[in-house]
């Protein structure tokens, strides 16, 4: 296998990042517009301030309708120990590193801001055209 796959050529642009105030009915609507699982938290120079997920809207959303509560926002339901990488780590290493860790995209960060994104699918396409390419030679 080649020995050197980057995350920056395998990642993608952000389709879907939220600032803590974004309420959770803007949030949910994002990530279905844009065909995402879930999206950073930035703050206003576009650093990591958490992570936000399907699965944080699924519960907030049950609760506030089971509770008739005010929607919440993102600040109050992402997660801030969110895992993210260097767009200049090698693939094969991230895949390795991740094999045992829950989440399926992860922020990539360069000089402190979020520049794009990377999920398991992305992982795995860059490791199978590897793996093509290296059995042509």
């Amino acid at each position: 296998m080649n020995s050197r796959i980057l995350v920056r050529d395998f990642m993608k642009p952000l389709k879907a990042y939220f600032k803590p105030e974004t309420s959770v009915e803007e949030v949910v609507k994002a990530m279905v517009q844009n065909h995402v699982m879930g999206g950073p938290v930035l703050g206003q120079n576009k650093e990591l301030l958490g992570f936000i997920t399907e699965q944080d809207c699924l519960k907030q959303m049950l609760n506030d309708s089971y509770y008739c509560e005010d929607h919440e926002i993102a600040a109050n339901i992402m997660s801030t120990n969110t895992l993210s990488v260097s767009p200049d780590e090698d693939i094969v290493k991230l895949a390795q590193m991740i094999l045992n860790k829950l989440p399926k995209c992860y922020p990539v960060v360069e000089d402190n801001k979020v520049i794009g994104m990377i999920t398991r699918t992305d992982i795995l396409k860059a490791l199978s055209l590897n793996r093509v390419e290296s059995c042509r030679v």
